[in-house]
């Protein structure tokens, strides 16, 4: 399909944040965070020294950078209503994770917390952010889910966070995209390009 030309030629955002082309990004699943229904009721630190273990060993087994995203926190909230214990557990925990081991890291908030993930990304000096759904709208599990592309913009915008990248999925794999099915998935790539 033809370029359309509106928007000038993006960087190659992983070689900036990795110094090479493919970079292989190992993922740190906490587990439940305060105010998850499966959160027993464990210290941040012992939280913490689990997510530092799994970190050391993605390190040892050659990842080039690591995610942090609150994967044992189901059944997922809607972005509006991650709780202000989720963002300041997983922020607090990927500070002192990363304290320990030395790797370029980002965000994901589960479900779709774009905003979340950019204010802990802002907060840590993190590198990145990953986005589930960035356009268009999808049905999960946890109900509708609205594209986050024109709000996580104006909001990164706000905290001038230009050195925290976007990662976005288009057509994620966690849903039914049958509101979208008549439009192609370069169509929905294309929609809010940055």
């Amino acid at each position: 399909m033809a370029d359309i030309g509106i928007l000038p030629k993006k960087k190659n955002e992983i070689k900036n944040i990795f110094g090479k082309k493919k970079a292989i990004i190992g993922m740190i699943h906490t587990k439940p965070l305060p105010g998850a229904p499966r959160y027993n009721g464990e210290s941040m630190q012992e939280i913490i020294e689990f997510s530092i273990n799994d970190a050391l060993a993605l390190k040892e087994g050659g990842v080039d950078g690591l995610m942090f995203e609150n994967a044992w926190d189901v059944p997922f909230s809607k972005p509006e209503d991650i709780g202000y214990e989720t963002v300041a557990a997983l922020t607090v925990l990927a500070n002192e994770v990363t304290r320990e081991v030395d790797l370029p890291f980002g965000f994901n908030f589960l479900a779709n917390g774009v905003i979340q993930s950019l204010a802990a990304a802002k907060a840590t000096n993190a590198d990145w952010v990953r986005c589930n759904q960035w356009v268009n709208a999808y049905v999960a599990n946890e109900g509708i889910l609205e594209g986050a592309s024109a709000e996580a913009m104006r909001y990164k915008k706000m905290l001038q966070a230009d050195d925290i990248k976007v990662m976005a999925d288009v057509h994620v794999k966690h849903g039914s995209h049958s509101i979208v099915a008549d439009r192609s998935l370069a169509e929905q790539t294309r929609d809010n390009m940055i």
